[in-house]
């Protein structure tokens, strides 16, 4: 891609250079399934195995470090992974036994899961911590911290944090910072422009976008970390399939659209809730009132597809979920459907009796692509539905 610093996010999402031409003039890449490559001499192949690398795979984790910022993405390309936890599992193998990782308590469950059962066991002395209380933070970083783990905005609670800020605190120690991005997207914030070492996504989610494939990738914008990664990729074998990767490039061609919607009707939902009797709070980036807020003006791009809520004490919950029709009651996120969900009882029930538990009575929604004045009367119409007896509200 010719001098690609002068294209803009859109047209590199589209337009990021294959490292080879069909000559049947293909305009968009195929899929490859193959498993296997032809050699012309023992060990000379551009392609050998499916495992260490894969042409469908190869352009889904070129293009992605190109809209992270990596500008020699051809060589510092990203790693696709099998799921989001296999990216997470790929990031874990940097730390050694002895070692430690402090980790926000505003993180994904299936994280919590790993850094609280499975780390440990691994000889890892992982730190949960309020990423706010900077003071505490820089208590818990020491010589032996490898990685210090942010999500921004936070998951569930929808917490927003100083990237940079945290970054100057990790980097103090020279520990590795490692975002969570799954939320925001390269469209959103980029965190390579905030001090980031090494970000993630679940493909999953957003970059996907029509809840049909799983997949988790990798990017890092220093040497020796990618020379790090790719080995464990190589090695430890989670590799994305060719056919997710083909939907993660596919998914890519249309996210940075997708994301102006998402967050066009997440932010006048958040309005319509935040002016709702039958809420209590609303958790949004985009709401002037947000805690943060003028740090998401800073680092975000659009305020993104996912917000938070607590409803009144006489809304019945259950009659909420029953009486919706264009929000489905599913766990993850990022789809052209919006979904409803309780974390304590769905994506982060694994977190429960942990620092990052979820509180039980908040409620999370991935806001789609349907017409905003269709979820507001939805919405509305449901909440007016599920208003508690007397009888009821009196239990």
């Amino acid at each position: 891609m010719a001098d690609s610093k002068k294209y803009g996010i859109n047209t590199r999402a589209i337009h990021t250079q294959k490292k080879f031409e069909l000559p049947t003039g293909d305009v968009m890449p195929p899929l490859h399934m193959s498993t296997t490559f032809e050699n012309t001499e023992p060990g000379e192949s551009e392609y050998f195995y499916g495992r260490m690398g894969n042409p469908t795979r190869e352009i889904f984790e070129r293009t992605i470090a190109s809209l992270e910022g990596i500008e020699d993405y051809e060589n510092m390309h990203g790693f696709a992974m099998a799921s989001g936890m296999a990216a997470v599992t790929m990031i874990a193998e940097l730390i050694e036994p002895g070692e430690n990782v402090v980790i926000t308590d505003e993180v994904y469950g299936g994280t919590t899961r790993f850094f609280s059962k499975i780390a440990p066991k691994r000889g890892i002395e992982v730190n949960f911590c309020n990423f706010y209380d900077t003071d505490k933070l820089e208590s818990l970083i020491n010589e032996k911290t490898k990685l210090v783990w942010i999500e921004s905005p936070s998951n569930p609670n929808i917490n927003l944090y100083d990237i940079s800020s945290i970054a100057e605190i990790v980097h103090r120690n020279n520990s590795i910072l490692v975002a969570d991005s799954t939320f925001s997207t390269p469209f959103i914030t980029r965190p390579f422009e905030h001090g980031v070492d090494i970000i993630m996504h679940s493909t999953t989610k957003y970059i996907g976008g029509h809840s049909d494939t799983l997949g988790g990738v990798v990017v890092t914008n220093d040497p020796e970390l990618h020379e790090n990664l790719y080995f464990v990729q190589k090695a430890s074998g989670g590799v994305m399939s060719p056919f997710d990767a083909y939907l993660a490039q596919r998914g890519l061609y249309t996210l940075g659209p997708r994301i102006q919607i998402h967050s066009k009707n997440a932010h006048e939902l958040a309005e319509y809730l935040s002016s709702s009797k039958h809420i209590k709070e609303v958790k949004y980036p985009g709401l002037t009132d947000f805690k943060n807020h003028e740090i998401a003006v800073k680092q975000m791009d659009y305020f993104g597809g996912m917000l938070s809520f607590y409803t009144e004490d006489h809304i019945d919950k259950q009659k909420l979920f029953d009486n919706l029709d264009l929000y489905k009651l599913a766990v993850s996120l990022g789809g052209v459907e919006s979904l409803i969900e309780v974390p304590s009882l769905m994506t982060h029930d694994s977190a429960a009796g942990t620092d990052a538990e979820a509180p039980d009575d908040l409620i999370r929604i991935s806001v789609g692509l349907e017409n905003i004045e269709d979820l507001i009367s939805d919405m509305d119409r449901s909440l007016n539905a599920s208003i508690k007896s007397l009888d009821e509200s009196k239990k």
